[in-house]
């Protein structure tokens, strides 16, 4: 199985040496592509130089339109459209272990459509956050669950495998979303056009130590207003 593990990035020069070697650690055989935002910190020229000496790492760099939706939806579709039968995404902060994703491969081989690392089944759990964003995050992903009936307990986990047939089907182009909101479009489009085989595997998610977040109050704004009018649609519909 041709394999490419993706990560988008913006200012994560701190962070992408190390995930590099994690994550081709992982898998020796995937090609890894950042795709990255023109960071002002120069995360991508880190990887150009990378990539000069290791073939299997490669550089995306985008200068339009910004943000985790755009560098995801881009991607994840280049990727496609360039032969890869598996495509992992996960977060370059080293928040999510790269020593999931064979486990996540398995799944695929399996017959699983989209594989996702969830902090919300048996055996998941996070590290090193304060109350008040467990809470956030369990609450979140329970309505938007409830809302979209997608029967994923963590919706919002970017770490994710996904079938290449999938992606090429055109459900990644479709999605509008902006910000993070783009990974819950994604389950919900999918469970619209029939889709099966969501499958979720336990990961441990351990907060960053080194670079900023990209969280913010108009990111979660934007994501409950979308599930909440996406929930509404599927309730009207099914009246």
């Amino acid at each position: 199985m041709r394999v490419a593990i993706m990560s988008p990035t913006y200012n994560e020069r701190d962070n992408i040496d190390k995930f590099l070697q994690r994550a081709l650690a992982a898998v020796p055989s995937a090609d890894v592509f950042i795709v990255d935002d023109n960071s002002p910190d120069g995360t991508g020229q880190r990887v150009r130089e990378i990539s000069s000496e290791n073939s299997r790492v490669h550089l995306i760099s985008r200068s339009g339109e910004r943000g985790y939706a755009a560098a995801s939806r881009e991607g994840l579709v280049y990727l496609a459209n360039n032969g890869y039968e598996a495509i992992v995404t996960i977060d370059c902060d080293l928040s999510q272990d790269a020593q999931v994703i064979p486990a996540m491969l398995a799944q695929l081989e399996s017959g699983a459509n989209v594989v996702i690392g969830s902090r919300y089944v048996p055996g998941g759990g996070v590290r090193n956050w304060s109350v008040a964003r467990r809470i956030l995050s369990r609450t979140g992903n329970w309505y938007t669950g409830f809302m979209l009936g997608v029967g994923v307990r963590d919706c919002t986990s970017g770490f994710r495998a996904y079938r290449g047939d999938i992606i090429r089907s055109g459900t990644i182009s479709s999605t509008t979303s902006n910000g993070y909101a783009f990974l819950t479009e994604v389950l919900y489009r999918l469970r619209q056009r029939g889709v099966t085989g969501l499958v979720e595997v336990p990961i441990v998610y351990v907060e960053r130590i080194a670079g900023e977040s990209k969280m913010n109050k108009t990111i979660i704004s934007e994501s409950m207003r979308r599930v909440t009018g996406w929930g509404l649609g599927r309730l009207l519909r099914r009246r």
